[in-house]
């Protein structure tokens, strides 16, 4: 599966976010951790927020340790916060267009996990999605169906509650269609402002997911200042980093996180 970060604090240059730790997000696009597939190489993508409140993007859909442009424009971007993604497709084809992060107006979303049976469900889950919003939808995945349906449901005035009417929903259409495959999911979204992360799963087994302060090459961080949001670690240093739980979440404002439960969805 997929793997992700997002960052928010000093400004930094993109590379040191995405090439200069000790296990950054493009050594991860090689040999994950933490993942099912240890190998994230097809595409990439990058959110960032800078002096206009939409974000700038960037998505390929070479492997992002094999992409000069990444590395060059990652040595010029500078941002207080980035949305980055290394993807390995869960079936859906490789393009642009189903590379994450996903952009509407001012909101960025990254996700990794599935939703189960996608072949057999899409076409329900994506009546889901309002039909205001559905000429946005570019590609084929799960990930956009799942960010344009939480648009419909009021992600823009609570994120917390659209995200958890929206899981809702699409587990209803599982059952539906008597799916055995779960639903997983670890994402992330942001207003270039603030950034929401959840973590749940319908079978107690997410996607991890890890908030801290990694050290930064070109930043430094005020004490007790969180910074980052991943899939997995960035450095070695087990103390820089607390767990997510499973079914939970964390919003991030102006260097704190304060966390939160998705809460017993299925009715």
């Amino acid at each position: 599966m997929c793997r992700w970060v997002a960052y928010a604090g000093p400004q930094i240059y993109l590379q040191e976010l995405l090439f200069d730790q000790t296990h950054s997000l493009v050594q991860q696009s090689l040999a994950a951790r933490e993942a099912r597939v240890t190998t994230n190489g097809d595409g990439f993508g990058v959110a960032w927020y800078g002096h206009r409140p939409h974000p700038g993007l960037f998505k390929d859909i070479l492997p992002a340790w094999n992409d000069a442009n990444l590395r060059s424009l990652s040595a010029q971007i500078q941002s207080g916060l980035f949305l980055a993604h290394v993807r390995a497709s869960t079936g859906t084809s490789v393009s642009r267009n189903n590379c994450h992060p996903f952009v509407h107006e001012q909101w960025s979303f990254m996700h990794n996990g599935q939703i189960g049976g996608w072949q057999e469900c899409r076409r329900a889950v994506e009546a889901l999605i309002d039909a205001s919003l559905y000429r946005h939808r570019l590609g084929t995945t799960d990930s956009e169906a799942l960010f344009l349906i939480a648009l419909g449901e009021g992600l823009v005035q609570d994120p917390v509650m659209a995200m958890q009417r929206t899981l809702r929903k699409v587990l209803q259409v599982m059952a539906q269609h008597q799916v055995r495959e779960p639903l997983r999911l670890s994402a992330a979204l942001s207003d270039g402002e603030r950034i929401w992360a959840f973590r749940f799963s319908s079978d107690q087994a997410s996607p991890t997911l890890y908030f801290g302060s990694p050290a930064l090459p070109g930043a430094t961080t005020p004490e007790g200042m969180v910074t980052t949001i991943a899939s997995e670690p960035s450095d070695n240093q087990a103390a820089h980093w607390q767990p997510v739980p499973e079914g939970g979440g964390l919003v991030w404002e102006q260097g704190r996180v304060r966390a939160f439960e998705l809460g017993n969805l299925p009715d």
